[in-house]
């Protein structure tokens, strides 16, 4: 039994003001897809592990993703998407097909790109199985389910479980071929939006839904059990959140179950009204607490939600109260170099970040000491948001600031890097225990990192291209029809 898998993932932010190109893709394909993702806790690990306990040899063609950012321009998602296609043509006799897809990909001319990825490998491989595994944020639409035989989305929020459901989807796969099993699929859309402030998969709304998913998959007959989230940040036709049943050989129960979980979820839009401090406040807040360090989500910064990572809002607060003890990161290449060129010890007047449009905040003028000079490269051996080992935040820079009656520590690095890892900060020298306040830049991912750290986590409606309260009328494609915008 011979399994061809690819994976090309993308969070695309229609908010965000720079588009996602070719040359933000990360690429491997071949045989290191495997060196590269075997030992990470991705669903591609998943598929790899599933190779050896369920008895298929993995036909690997590519893996490619980028930094969640703006909609993927229409020439990089076709040639992705050719070299997929083309390496599905020259491979040698095939049983089945795994694809690693977001979810919440938007292409130029493709809103739901991925739905067009699988209807296009679906014409290609006919009759061919194909399951699919997805993100916990996507925005599932009828023709992807139309065209997979099966779908798979991760359970947890932060992302914990990927290398689980990509065993998962690959088990539903490969009884298929073997004809033990027929995988009839279901989706049901509730017309709920389900903030991504509600999306942390261990406390309610979410977690008893969540919970009700998982024993439905021990249910006889049920294969698989799926919720997605949904992406808010996509203006797309479907964008919201998803049910997905899969049932064997009986499309009625699919059906059936699908639309009792989406009347669950239905029956929790009252819940679904949040009230989150904006900067300023929870700056207060954290200055007040007694437990520290005090964690900040910048959610109007979310880089894994595909912002910018050089917003100043919070930093700005920092130094206005007279913050102490505080670490902030801020994407800035400039910045960054000119730290390099003082090297350590070196006095630095700096003009921070606000630098990619005017959503993120104002360029701040900070004068600090260059603490410390790092190549960016940190690895986590935990389960993190997101699955994966090796990170690079590129030449990486820490000042020491001391103006306003505030003391801190900035971290300026040269790539957009998601707070998915505590090591993004402590591979620069800082000791996350000694300080106050840190902020990181995310929504719900950063809590893996950050909780085992942190006692007190405080969210922050702050601006940006993943500000949690954008209004119906900044959208054109999402149905103007759910809970929250009626």
């Amino acid at each position: 039994m011979r399994i061809a898998t690819a994976g090309f993932s993308h969070e695309s932010n229609s908010f965000y003001s720079q588009p996602t190109q070719l040359e933000d893709f990360g690429v491997c394909e071949g045989a290191d897809v495997i060196s590269q993702y075997e030992r990470t806790f991705h669903e591609i690990a998943g598929y790899i592990a599933g190779a050896e306990e369920f008895g298929y040899e993995l036909y690997p063609l590519l893996a490619t993703s980028a930094m969640p950012g703006g909609p993927v321009t229409a020439d990089t998602y076709e040639h992705f998407v050719g070299r997929i296609l083309s390496g599905l043509e020259a491979a040698p006799k095939l049983d089945g097909v795994l694809l690693a897809l977001h979810g919440a990909m938007v292409a130029e001319e493709f809103p739901q790109a991925d739905g067009e990825t699988v209807r296009r490998v679906r014409a290609l491989v006919g009759d061919l199985p194909i399951a699919v595994t997805h993100d916990y944020h996507a925005n599932v639409p009828p023709e992807l389910v139309a065209a997979a035989d099966s779908l798979i989305i991760y359970k947890t929020n932060p992302h914990i479980d990927q290398r689980e459901r990509g065993l998962q989807a690959a088990s539903i796969l490969t009884r298929q071929i073997r004809g033990e099993i027929q995988p009839k699929m279901a989706l049901v859309k509730p017309e709920v939006l389900f903030n991504i402030y509600f999306h942390n998969t261990s406390v309610a709304p979410m977690q008893p839904l969540m919970q009700a998913a998982i024993e439905l998959e021990s249910q006889a007959g049920i294969l698989g059990c799926s919720i997605a989230g949904g992406y808010q940040y996509a203006d797309v036709p479907y964008m919201g959140p998803s049910v997905v049943v899969i049932a064997d050989g009986d499309k009625e129960m699919a059906q059936r179950e699908a639309e009792r979980l989406g009347e669950q979820m239905w029956a929790s839009r009252d819940l679904l009204k949040h009230s989150v401090p904006d900067p300023a406040e929870a700056v207060r807040l954290a200055l007040a607490s007694e437990e520290t360090p005090v964690c900040l989500l910048d959610m109007g910064d979310n880089i894994g939600g595909g912002s910018s990572g050089d917003s100043t809002f919070v930093l700005e607060q920092l130094l206005a109260q007279g913050a102490d003890g505080w670490v902030v990161s801020v994407w800035d290449v400039e910045s960054a170099q000119a730290c390099f060129a003082a090297g350590v010890g070196g006095q630095v007047q700096l003009s921070v970040g606000g630098k990619t449009d005017d959503m993120h905040g104002p360029t701040l003028e900070i004068a600090g000491r260059v603490r410390t000079l790092h190549d960016g490269s940190y690895e986590e051996r935990e389960r993190r948001h997101g699955g994966g080992r090796y990170f690079n935040q590129g030449p990486t820079a820490v000042v020491q600031v001391e103006q306003a009656g505030s003391k801190g520590l900035l971290l300026l690095n040269s790539e957009r890097a998601c707070p998915n890892s505590i090591h993004q900060i402590t591979c620069a020298g800082i000791q996350p225990e000694h300080q106050r306040i840190l902020v990181a830049k995310g929504a719900v991912a950063p809590r893996a990192a950050y909780e085992p750290v942190c006692p007190r986590l405080i969210e922050v409606a702050s601006g940006g291209a993943t500000a949690i309260d954008r209004p119906a009328d900044d959208y054109q494609l999402a149905r103007k029809s759910l809970y929250e915008w009626r």
